[in-house]
This record gives structure tokens, sequence and C-alpha cells, in this order.
């Protein structure tokens, strides 16, 4: 039998990044809009919580929060999108999401193997 939980937190960390990657993009689209309060997504931290060498189950992978950061501003518009940050976090974002199709991609390939190899 697979153990598909590793796969499952893949797959919701890909979701994640789609997720950031969307949030970030708005930020830096409204970057002139006064008022805009930037937001970020929460994912990681949940998973921090963890006990090292515990097994996720399926329905306990965490979905991702959207927070929107309201305590501080940048201008005098209130708007506090800080361009550098957004624009360093959107290339973090297209590497780290890069990394997990390659890193599934593997899984699956592996499973391939063993599906295979295991029929000579």
């Amino acid at each position: 039998m697979l153990n598909l939980s590793g796969m499952s937190v893949m797959q919701k960390t890909l979701d994640t990044l789609w997720l950031r990657q969307r949030i970030v993009s708005n930020n830096i689209a409204n970057i002139d809009t006064p008022g805009y309060k930037s937001r970020e997504v929460k994912f990681e931290e949940y998973l921090n919580n963890l006990t090292p060498g515990e097994t996720l189950k399926e329905k306990d992978v965490p979905d991702a929060r959207i927070v929107t950061k309201s305590d501080t501003s940048l201008r005098e518009d209130g708007n506090n999108v800080d361009i550098d940050k957004e624009s360093l976090e959107l290339y973090r974002v297209q590497i780290q999401y890069e990394y997990m199709v390659r890193k599934l991609s593997d899984e699956f390939s592996n499973i391939k193997t063993v599906l295979t190899e295991g029929r000579r």
C-alpha cells in the first residue's frame, strides 16, 4: 500500500504557492491604490507546529490562510505595499513552485518505477 500523505502535503504546498503568487501579484498591482493593505499567505507556520517524526494524515494537512497586514503604513495615503519585498517574494515563490513540481514529478517517477519493476 502506498503512503500518499507526503504527496498530499506536496499538492497542498503547490496550491499554496499558486495562491501566494496570486496574492503577491495583487499586492504589486495595488501599489498605487490609496489605503490598500498588503496581504500574505500563511501555511508553513501550521506545518511547523507538528512534532518531529509525526506522520501527517491527508485530512490533517492544513489549508493556507490569507492574512491582511493592516498594522503598518509605508506612505501617507495608508498603502503599505513594499515593492522590493513583494518582488523578492514573487521570485522566491516561483523558485519554490518549480522545486515542488520537480519533487512531485520525481515522486511519480519513483512510483512508476516500483510498479514496472514489480511486474518483472
